[in-house]
């Protein structure tokens, strides 16, 4: 098992709720059920699940309603120092150098 974070903005409009609750219904089906992960913060979740960044993201994009027009995601594998990105990342730079990797 690894341990991932995700950080993620969900667009507001009209189907923002529904987006949303789809997005964490899997996270925590990914993490091993509610109260598998940390999620104190907004839009900011930590768990452990098997895996990888780029398929913890492909879980997330394409088994949710996450919408890449108007939603963003990042899933980072602390441990492998990778990340995987979803939607328009304006400052791709800035995020590989704050990050380190």
């Amino acid at each position: 098992m690894a341990h991932f974070v995700v950080t993620f903005r969900i667009g507001n409009d009209s189907s923002y709720q529904e987006r949303y609750e789809s997005f964490m219904e899997k996270i925590h089906l990914l993490a091993g059920g509610v109260g598998s992960s940390w999620e104190e913060t907004t839009s900011f979740v930590a768990f452990k699940a098997a895996g990888t960044a780029e398929s913890i993201r492909d879980e997330l994009y394409l088994k949710t309603k996450f919408s890449e027009l108007s939603d963003v995601m990042v899933v980072i594998d602390v441990g492998a120092r990778k990340k995987a990105t979803k939607g328009a990342i304006k400052y791709p730079n800035t995020l590989s150098g704050a990050l380190g990797f």
